[in-house]
Parts: C-alpha cells; structure tokens; sequence
C-alpha cells in the first residue's frame, strides 16, 4: 500500500481536530475527502503530510513508519503537497518556482508544468506573486509535479477561482492521474467536481470518516449528500 494512516488523532498545540481517522491509497489511486467546512478535513491532509501535530496514530509509507512532523522525510519517499494558499514564492519568477521543485524532485518527472500549462510557459519571468489565482494555482500543481511524485495531495483546488478556470484545472488532474499512474488525495468543496475527479470519496464529520466509497456508489446516496450540506 503506497499510504496507509491507522488511528490519527491531530491537530494544532492542545486542540485535538481529526479524532482516529484511518484510510489507505494504493499507488495509481485517487480519493477525494469531502464534508462541510470546519469538519477537519484541511487538518487531516496537514496531519498526513507532517505539518500538524499528531497525537496518536501512523502515517506509513510503502508500509514503513514515518515520524510525526516530517514533510522532508515524505518528500524523499515522492509525496508532493499543494496547499489551500497555494504556497508560491511570490518573488521568484514561474520558472524559478518551478526550478526550485526540480532541484528537489523524487524521480525525473512524467509531466513537463509548461507544456501542462501552456499559460505559464509565457510567464516564465513574470515573478509569481504578480500571477492571478488560476495561475498560482497551476503554479503551484506545475511545481508539484515537477518533483517527479508518487502522490498528489492538494488542498482546496477550486478555492476563490473562477468555474471556467477550475473546470480546466479538474481536466488537467484528471487525465495526469490517468496518463501517469499518479495517486492523489483532494480535499474539495465542490462534491460533483471532486467525484468526477477522485474514483474514491472520504466524507467526514467532527474530525471523523462519516461515509467512504467509490463516487460512483456515492453519488446518488441521498444520506451521504446530507453530509455535505453547509
């Protein structure tokens, strides 16, 4: 199993957020954690990557343990995180930014960020901070995967974007999942744009796995959609 997370109990200093949630990804897999906003969803993924506090509970890796607080260490086994702001640096130019990811990359990467993004190709010397939200956000995928990962977890895809922009950025995700074999893991608050996404769905609830399940079994499971209502 490429990740496996048995019994995480998370959060931030004393405040106990993501109460013994367990899942598993197989490599090539894609899962979509879904639920309300303040459901723990943001924590979970932080807790996974190593950038919140675990309490109690494992994160493995190709069945090896990996320590608490150490995104470095998940780095070097291929996990690329994208988070909910994007995380440019905002001085560097595009190309930098994505020079940077490569400098650091787990294997040579399977997707070229300028020819995914043809957009950013013309802006490789604009400084990234000048960059429109959609194109921080391919930015910060494009950087992503040009660490050559294994999996994928991003943060909030569709936050403050346009439809049109994120209806391209779901395109995008989707067929690299499927050319590459790249695993990802997508927390989203857009339930339809994540199933047509992630094979798989996590919904969660007061820092718990309420429903899971293939989109395709969830989709019209009226109790499950009850769980997403804001």
């Amino acid at each position: 199993m490429l990740l496996s997370a048995r019994g995480l109990v998370g959060g931030y200093n004393a405040i106990r957020i993501v109460n013994g949630v367990s899942l598993e990804l197989a490599a090539g897999e894609t899962l979509a954690l879904l639920g309300r906003n303040g459901v723990g969803k943001t924590t979970l993924l932080r807790t996974l990557v190593g950038l919140a506090d675990r309490f109690a509970g494992e994160v493995l890796i190709d069945d090896e343990p990996i320590a608490a607080r150490d995104p470095r260490r998940l780095a070097r086994l291929g996990v690329a995180f994208v988070p909910d702001d994007r995380g440019v640096f905002a001085r560097l130019t595009v190309a930098e930014n994505v020079e940077l990811a490569r400098c650091v990359a787990y294997a040579p990467s399977r997707v070229d960020p300028f020819v995914l993004f043809p957009d950013l190709a013309r802006r490789r010397g604009q400084p990234a901070g000048t960059l429109s939200g959609g194109q921080q956000q391919q930015l910060a995928i494009g950087r992503a995967l040009a660490t050559g990962p294994r999996l994928l977890v991003i943060d909030e895809l569709s936050q403050g974007l346009q439809p049109s922009i994120v209806q391209d950025l779901a395109d995008t995700l989707r067929r690299v999942t499927r050319e590459t074999g790249l695993a990802l893991i997508l927390v989203e608050q857009n339930p339809q744009l994540a199933m047509r996404i992630c094979e798989r769905v996590v919904v969660m609830q007061r820092g718990e796995v309420a429903a899971h399940g293939s989109s395709a079994s969830l989709a019209s499971d009226a109790s499950f959609l009850d769980l997403l209502i804001v």
